[in-house]
């Protein structure tokens, strides 16, 4: 009988804590460099689309709201509560599109011909962590 309460309380604090931890991921959007769009997947109501424009000619990269494919080069990213994706992208080989949704911070989205990285950490900050040492 322990034996079972014991269980449950075990996978009762795991999902307790793998949901805070999803609640608590901040997103950094990072175009040439330059980190473009941050925002955190509790503060997402339903879906957010936005679209990247790399810099041209040392100049800013573009943060439009919504999907405009209408540039040469763009990214189109989608964020919705349960994380974080390349939906569309002008670059050859679409690795980008194909990693998926990104929920936790244990691999980046990139997008090298676009210069894009989207990088997932459990709390806002540039503050160290277990995967710095």
């Amino acid at each position: 009988m322990s034996a079972i309460l014991i269980l449950t309380l075990f996978v009762s604090v795991f999902f307790i804590i793998k949901d805070r931890s999803k609640n608590d991921a901040f997103i950094k959007i990072h175009s040439c460099g330059e980190v473009v769009w941050t925002g955190s997947l509790k503060d997402i109501q339903g879906e957010r689309v936005i679209t990247i424009v790399p810099a041209q000619g040392g100049g800013h990269a573009l943060v439009i709201e919504g999907a405009d494919t209408s540039y040469e080069h763009y990214n189109v990213i989608r964020i919705t509560p349960d994380g974080v994706s390349v939906t569309e992208s002008d670059c050859k080989n679409r690795i980008c599109i194909h990693q998926g949704v990104m929920t936790s911070g244990d691999l980046p989205i990139a997008c090298l011909p676009n210069r894009l990285l989207i990088t997932i950490s459990p709390e806002e900050g540039n503050g160290a962590d277990a995967y710095t040492y």
